[in-house]
C-alpha cells in the first residue's frame, strides 16, 4: 500500500509543477551558466597553452646545465635551425642543430671569447641604442 501511495505521488508530481505560479521560482538559466563557464575554462586553456608556447619559443624554459656541459653560444640560421657553440671538458664544439638532428661541424681547438653584455665596442641595449639615435650629431639637443 505504502509502495502505490508512494509511485502515486510521483506520477502527480509533475503535474503539481504545471500548476505553480512560474514568477514563484527562481531563475536558472542552466544552459548559459554551463556555457559561459565552458567558455572561460576554454579561454584560461588557450592562454595557458599560448605562454607555454611562447616561453618555448623565446628559449625562457632553458635549463642550466650543472656539470661539465656549458651552452657558450646560440644564433638561429633558419626558421627552425640554430647553430650552438657548446663547452665540454674545456673544449668547444660548433653545433647545428635542426629539427630531430644535432650534428658536430667543427671542433675548435683554442676556446672562442663569447662576447660580454655590455662590454666595451657593443651597440649596447635598446636604452644605449635609443640614447644614441636621440643624440645624434648634427641634431640639436632639446633640454
Amino acid at each position: 500500500m505504502a509502495r502505490t501511495l508512494s509511485l502515486l505521488a510521483l506520477l502527480l508530481l509533475p503535474l503539481a509543477a504545471f500548476g505553480a505560479d512560474p514568477q514563484a521560482a527562481p531563475g536558472f538559466d542552466g544552459a548559459g551558466q554551463v556555457g559561459r563557464m565552458i567558455a572561460g575554462l576554454l579561454f584560461m586553456i588557450v592562454v595557458i597553452v599560448g605562454l607555454a608556447a611562447l616561453l618555448r619559443r623565446v628559449n625562457g624554459l632553458q635549463r642550466s646545465l650543472p656539470g661539465a656541459i656549458r651552452v657558450v653560444s646560440v644564433t638561429s640560421v633558419g626558421a627552425r635551425e640554430r647553430l650552438m657553440l657548446v663547452e665540454v671538458g674545456g673544449r668547444q664544439l660548433l653545433l647545428g642543430a635542426a629539427p630531430g638532428r644535432i650534428q658536430t661541424l667543427l671542433v675548435l681547438d683554442e676556446p672562442v671569447a663569447a662576447p660580454q653584455p655590455g662590454a666595451a665596442g657593443q651597440a649596447g641595449g635598446f636604452a644605449q641604442r635609443l640614447r644614441e639615435a636621440l643624440h645624434a650629431p648634427g641634431q640639436e639637443r632639446r633640454p
